[in-house]
């Protein structure tokens, strides 16, 4: 599901001559954004300098939609205030935004308050933090022995150098990997500047492979139901190719670059399915015994073995979709199971191990079935070539 993403306007962030327009999140949380560690990894600017959100993250220059007086795009720098930056640049950091006529059909897989009352909620996915040093290490060797799963997902960035501002768009896929239920890309350093420091409070080092791990994306909520991320997401983008910017978002490259590659890579419904089912399940946990966690888990899959009527025969169930949530249902409790191994919840995992099996018989048998529907059908139609 592609959605429409955007970038705030001057007046969203700071509001006009009059102070009015300026979102109540803006004020709430403050205007400066926070890298990830892949925005600083891509090439993202942070100054080195002391300026922090309200959370005490340090800060970096970010993309807005506007323009400015001289036919620039306006910036926010890491004091949270204007400047100007040219189109052709590659270090400034994207923040992404979605309005309310996208966030108003979406259902977001967890809520939280943050500082100053701010809502927040947790939509999507993309790689944002360094693994630790233990992990990064282990991923690494298997990666050189060639043995780390690839889970057919990429991500896609710009391979041209960052001081090159003629050079347009190359696109460069960076693969997922999957290790011990938590996935990854390898992406090599490219910084900026010299100081800049990653979450872990190493050093940035040029062509040195890091492994970014893929976690939920965090939105501050707004209540015109504007969603802004609350991290800048990525960097070493061009905003634009031409030299002047009249402040049409829509017809500039980062829209193209949004729309593109991370309105979809973003997004992964079976990783939005699995978080819906674990959170249910750590709600469950608290205070609950195992067989009402798992009872809780069946219930959720209920609507996973519903299929859906089909054109031609609205009162039947279309038995390959049956079979395809069947799978589903499946594929989701094989996670869940992982989560308890990794709990050391073993009457836990017991009862979600059985409860996969009991998917796994059912998934068999609507598969047979299916085949077998199949084969009465060609016999039915050679029946009728032959009449």
């Amino acid at each position: 599901m592609a959605l429409d993403f955007t970038f705030l306007t001057a007046e969203q962030i700071w509001g006009d001559d009059k102070g009015n327009g300026q979102l109540d999140v803006m004020k709430r949380y403050g205007t400066a954004a926070a890298p990830t560690d892949l925005t600083l990894l891509l090439g993202g600017y942070m100054t080195g300098g002391d300026d922090r959100t309200s959370e005490n993250d340090l800060t970096c220059d970010s993309w807005s939609a506007s323009s400015d007086e001289d036919y620039d795009v306006l910036c926010i720098d890491d004091e949270g205030n204007p400047t100007g930056c040219f189109t052709n640049m590659r270090d400034v950091s994207a923040r992404p935004v979605l309005p309310p006529s996208e966030t108003v059909k979406l259902t977001p897989t967890n809520h939280k308050t943050g500082v100053n009352g701010v809502e927040i909620v947790e939509y999507g996915e993309y790689p944002q933090t360094v693994a630790d040093r233990h992990t990064s290490e282990k991923l690494e060797r298997l990666h050189e022995s060639k043995s780390l799963h690839q889970t057919g997902k990429n991500y896609t960035f710009d391979s041209v150098d960052l001081d090159d501002n003629h050079t347009a768009f190359k696109a460069i896929s960076y693969p997922e990997y999957e290790l011990d239920g938590k996935r990854y890309i390898r992406v090599l350093g490219r910084p900026t500047y010299k100081d800049s420091k990653l979450s872990t409070g190493e050093p940035l080092e040029t062509e040195k492979p890091y492994w970014v791990e893929i976690q939920p994306i965090e939105w501050l909520v707004d209540p015109t139901g504007v969603w802004v991320s609350k991290k800048a997401l990525f960097a070493g983008i061009q905003f634009g190719t031409k030299v002047i910017y009249d402040g049409d978002f829509s017809k500039t490259f980062m829209k193209h670059y949004l729309d593109t590659y991370f309105a979809k890579e973003m997004w992964n419904e079976d990783t939005i399915a699995r978080k819906k089912v674990l959170t249910g399940l750590s709600a469950q946990l608290e205070g609950a015994t195992n067989e009402e966690a798992v009872e809780a888990i069946k219930k959720w899959l209920k609507a996973a073995e519903k299929g859906k009527k089909t054109q031609t025969s609205p009162d039947r169930l279309d038995e390959a979709a049956r079979m395809q949530r069947l799978m589903n249902a499946r594929n989701i409790l094989i996670n869940a199971a992982q989560q308890a191994y990794d709990a050391g919840d073993k009457a836990l995992l017991d009862g979600i191990v059985d409860l996969s099996q009991h998917y796994e018989v059912l998934y068999n048998a609507r598969r047979q079935r299916v085949a077998s529907l199949q084969a009465r059908r060609r016999a039915q139609r050679k029946q009728g070539d032959r009449g």
